[in-house]
């Protein structure tokens, strides 16, 4: 069976979650449960995706995710923006690159 996502070390404390299909019910669980239970850094890599594909799942996980870098595919950036509420006090910073080597060098320096 093929999953929608995969979670692989980078280096320390850094891990990339590279999307691959579209989500099942079970896999939103589980990679809610990580974004819930993870308190590293997260290297999301849109590579071989669209942004539109991406968009709904990330504007819904976006108040639970850590400090995050997106990068592989184009977003509409405003699906990163939080509304005024209790979760802009607690999210976490998430940001997107053009390129992986430029969210990496974000991801290290925070």
């Amino acid at each position: 069976m093929t999953t929608s996502f995969s979670l692989t070390p980078v280096e320390k404390g850094i891990f990339r979650c590279r999307h691959t299909g579209p989500f099942t019910h079970e896999e939103i669980r589980a990679l809610a449960t990580f974004f819930y239970d993870y308190h590293g850094k997260l290297l999301i890599d849109l590579t071989g995706s669209t942004g539109d594909e991406c968009a709904n799942n990330i504007k819904q996980f976006r108040p639970i995710m850590p400090t995050a870098a997106i990068f592989g595919a184009k977003i509409d950036l405003s699906i990163l923006e939080l509304p005024e509420s209790y979760y802009s006090h607690f999210a976490h910073e998430v940001r997107y690159f053009e390129t992986e080597e430029e969210a990496l060098t974000w991801l290290r320096n925070q």
